[in-house]
């Protein structure tokens, strides 16, 4: 078995005898017996197999005993260590949720809604803004009680916070290393050859191919757009309706403008308040409530079944009734909204009133028009 798994172990790169990274795409059949070539994982030399029909290989020799385990994690410090200390670029591109520049205004801020998802900010682990941030990259040098894989630092500022940089193969970096004050950048789990190329290629992004650490960023300024807002109608029949943020389209860049055309008022509400049925105690008021119970006491003249005393709910909890119904000889207990205008029993539920104006004020704002 431990001969059979070594068979299947193909390297696209391997050492030479200076101890420089290979390729194999520079070998070719006429010059690969000009150099020794070298594992990079138990230093046994490599055969390098130049075909016609399969692919180009590194690979051990028969019988010989490799299980390849750390051949990544080497490559990957390796190349990643070459490729920083020739390039003039390397990029860490961080992928965070922005809040919105208005969120400590705005009434209608919710913390897991109100955010721009997912943007990228674009820094460079070589030069920023012309001057040189790392440039430095040395493999596994001790600082303090941390070993890590690979650590940048500045030469010509030597005070300047380091950064470990952390090849995650077979074990994720330890807690108490991931806690402290250094700035981490800690690639996802490598699997092949093709992950190490993605670094490579488009450098670290955050939660792509890496996870960061410690780092403290200036997020950039972003009015966020299209978050969706509670909005409670009334119309002229006095009849109300709710369009509840997750099933219709008014968001905070349109808080201004009317839905309907035939509403007497529009309100923008916040997206907390209950609905029917999900009250958590018999004094808090909910959307329908608070929408009407507001225009109310700012002085609207209008009836609403919802406002009547006589509109209770149901023993269950889950549904409001009429309970005049059969005094008023009414054909169904559960009456349309409006027919509080012309019921000769209506009167306005003084409970609802005792609502402060103060206290339905914060969650609302009137839509003009």
């Amino acid at each position: 078995m431990e001969k059979a798994s070594t068979k299947r172990i193909k390297y696209s790169y391997s050492l030479n005898e200076n101890n420089e990274l290979v390729h194999i795409s520079s070998v070719t059949k006429e010059n690969r017996h000009s150099h020794t070539y070298i594992c990079l994982e138990c230093g046994q030399k490599l055969v390098a197999r130049i075909g016609d029909y399969k692919v180009k290989h590194f690979a051990h020799a028969p019988n010989t005993v490799c299980d390849g385990e750390s051949y990544l994690h080497k490559l990957a410090k390796r190349r990643i260590l070459e490729h920083f200390m020739s390039a003039d670029t390397f990029p860490l591109t961080f992928v965070r949720n922005v809040p919105c520049k208005e969120a400590k205004e705005c009434k209608f801020h919710q913390e897991d809604n109100c955010a721009t998802a997912d943007v990228r900010i674009r820094s460079n682990l070589r030069k920023w803004e012309g001057k040189v941030v790392y440039d430095t990259c040395k493999e596994e040098v001790t600082i303090e009680n941390f070993r890590p894989d690979l650590l940048l630092s500045c030469k010509d500022y030597p005070d300047k916070p380091p950064v470990f940089i952390e090849v995650f193969v077979t074990h994720e970096s330890e807690y108490l290393k991931l806690c402290s004050k250094y700035r981490i950048i800690e690639t996802t789990k490598i699997t092949s050859e093709a992950d190490i190329d993605d670094i490579i290629e488009r450098g670290f992004v955050e939660g792509e191919n890496c996870q960061t650490y410690n780092f403290r960023l200036k997020l950039p300024v972003i009015k966020s757009n299209g978050i969706p807002i509670d909005r409670f109608v009334l119309f002229k029949s006095g009849a109300c309706m709710m369009h509840k943020a997750y099933e219709y389209s008014v968001t905070c860049e349109n808080l201004n403008q009317k839905v309907h055309s035939n509403s007497i008022k529009e309100l923008n509400m916040v997206a907390s308040i209950d609905v029917w049925g999900d009250n958590e105690s018999e004094n808090k008021l909910d959307s329908y409530q608070t929408g009407l119970v507001y225009l109310r006491k700012k002085g609207l003249q209008f009836r609403n079944c919802i406002l009547c005393r006589f509109y209770k709910l149901t023993y269950t909890g889950d549904d409001h009734i009429c309970i005049l119904y059969k005094t008023l000889g009414a054909s169904t207990k559960r009456p349309q909204q409006s027919q509080a205008s012309n019921c000769p029993r209506y009167e306005e539920n003084p409970e609802l009133m005792n609502h402060p104006l103060t206290e339905l004020e914060k969650d609302i704002t009137e839509v003009p028009g």
